[in-house]
């Protein structure tokens, strides 16, 4: 399959961008660092609480569920379907 003309344009560069990137890499990582660090904590930050407030809502769930089966425990067991009467 041949290669056209932007494919190989879009390859250089990349190279060349992907050259340029690991050749800074030392000096990215020195002023960027401190960047990321904190974008990661902030994210992670996030996720805690957005887990935390899942565990809550299903820890809900649960006991809503628990209720319920304890309410039909407790109704009488000789107590049958109400039958309608015909008039």
């Amino acid at each position: 399959m041949p290669v056209t003309k932007s494919e190989m344009l879009f390859f250089a560069a990349g190279a060349a961008v992907g050259a340029a990137f690991g050749a800074n890499l030392p000096l990215l990582k020195e002023k960027l660092g401190p960047i990321i660090a904190a974008g990661i904590a902030g994210a992670s930050s996030a996720v805690g609480d957005s887990y935390s407030e899942v565990a809550r809502h299903v820890a809900e769930r649960v006991e809503a569920v628990q209720d319920a089966m304890a309410e039909m425990k407790q109704t009488p067991k000789d107590a049958g379907p109400v039958e309608s009467q015909t008039v």
